[in-house]
């Protein structure tokens, strides 16, 4: 059983991008852990293949739950599978929605950060630039 994350996100779409983004930033010191990493960005079909019912999983993604920009949220995957879809980020919607039809029990972990702004725009906005550092922290403690 090993451990894997994967993020999801559009560069294109501002904050959107921030689990890329976090990923990106903390992945060297994941694999150096043994722990793979995945940049999904938007491609569901992608991050679908790369799941399996032996390893655990951390999927990471933006979300809009109406939080403060930066907070990061820590749901098992088997609580994502049964909430309403209101209770999901846009793009775990169609993972979950995929794995719910192939009736896939994945073990796991969604992290969801809560983003500001998602305009069309490559980069973070302000708000979520000054807290990278944080934002990778808690994920870093959470999956580590």
């Amino acid at each position: 059983m090993e451990k894997k994350v994967i993020a999801i996100g559009n560069r294109l779409m501002m904050d959107d991008a921030v689990a890329v983004i976090i990923l990106e930033k903390i992945k060297n010191i994941l694999q150096n852990k043994g722990i793979d990493t995945i940049i999904g960005e938007t491609d569901v079909d992608f991050c679908f293949s790369k799941l399996n019912e032996q390893d655990v999983f951390y999927i990471i993604d933006s979300t809009y739950y109406g939080n403060a920009p930066g907070t990061v949220t820590f749901k098992s995957l088997d609580d994502i599978k049964k909430a309403n879809t209101q209770n999901r980020s846009i793009h775990s919607l169609g993972l979950m929605d995929l794995v719910n039809i192939y009736k896939l029990n994945i073990k796991g972990y969604f992290i969801g950060i809560e983003i500001s702004n998602i305009v069309i725009n490559v980069g973070l906005s302000h708000i979520l630039q000054g807290e990278v550092e944080d934002i990778s922290s808690k994920i870093l403690s959470f999956i580590i």
